[in-house]
């Protein structure tokens, strides 16, 4: 039986996310909490009892991260956010009264970078249990995050599995969304001689297929959080209730990812359903 609940987070999790993105508050105390949300994140990780401490730094909790399938990645992306290095303060000095040099926004872009990285170790956990594109059903619904997460989650994905042409169409495609046409077509020439080997049904291969892609220069149909939680809102109910446990282990997590995220309440999807074969 799992240690870690979901629902046991809900008001935290809002009360985290409240006073890092939705109220004028300090560099410092928004990059204080990302320590404590960045606790939940580990704490789902390795499924902590909810009753017990947790330091992020502690010797045992980082074992224990370390010992999980990717933990040297998951590991590193704890510490990022922890500790300072010469070009940032992190949530260490954040937290406590030791700095007090003024926190900027330049130390508070490159913590909120560090913690995206750990959010998407929740999903990369998820595909290191269930290869990506093996269910086309949780394909679509990992459609539904903001694309900057769908591309580091794919991102580490395609450095341990780079002959997954799903995945690697999916990459192809977020990237181009996310980071646009010039760094999409940079990446297939910097990785032109492997994707040239992967053929596939309908091109000579992976890179030739890849191509296509860029030159539908598609543009993102959601960007931030508070956009995406909209569209997945909007769909969630099919994977929620899918008779396949997979699917709705996947959408719980997408809903915990959501929890305490406001809604963009200028978008109306009305007529946006995904389908499990959009290419979103």
């Amino acid at each position: 039986m799992s240690n870690f609940r979901d629902e046991d987070y809900a008001y935290i999790l809002g009360d985290c996310l409240h006073d890092i993105f939705y109220v004028d508050s300090s560099y410092r105390g928004k990059i204080a909490q990302m320590r404590l949300l960045s606790e939940i994140i580990v704490r789902k990780l390795i499924d902590y009892n909810p009753d017990d401490q947790l330091t992020i730094g502690d010797k045992e909790v980082l074992k224990t991260v370390k010992a999980l399938t990717y933990g040297d990645h998951f590991k590193k992306c704890i510490l990022a956010v922890k500790n300072d290095t010469t070009d940032y303060y992190a949530a260490n000095s954040c937290s406590h009264s030791k700095v007090r040099s003024q926190i900027t926004q330049d130390d508070y872009n490159k913590i909120y970078e560090h913690l995206l990285d750990l959010i998407s170790c929740l999903f990369i956990q998820f595909f290191s249990k269930h290869t990506f594109g093996t269910n086309q059903k949780i394909v679509s619904c990992f459609s539904l995050l903001p694309p900057i997460i769908r591309y580091k989650v794919l991102s580490f994905l395609y450095a341990n599995d780079n002959h997954n042409i799903i995945l690697i169409d999916k990459l192809v495609l977020v990237t181009l969304k996310e980071f646009g046409k010039e760094k999409t077509t940079q990446w297939l020439e910097d990785n032109k001689a492997h994707l040239t080997s992967i053929p596939t049904d309908f091109y000579d291969n992976m890179y030739q297929y890849s191509l296509r892609t860029v030159a539908t220069n598609m543009k993102a149909t959601y960007q931030t959080m508070e956009e995406a939680k909209v569209f997945f809102n909007h769909n969630k109910k099919a994977f929620v209730e899918d008779t396949e446990e997979e699917v709705r282990d996947f959408a719980k997590l997408m809903e915990f990812f959501y929890t305490g995220r406001k809604l963009d309440t200028k978008i109306v999807p009305s007529e946006y359903v995904v389908s499990f074969h959009d290419k979103k």
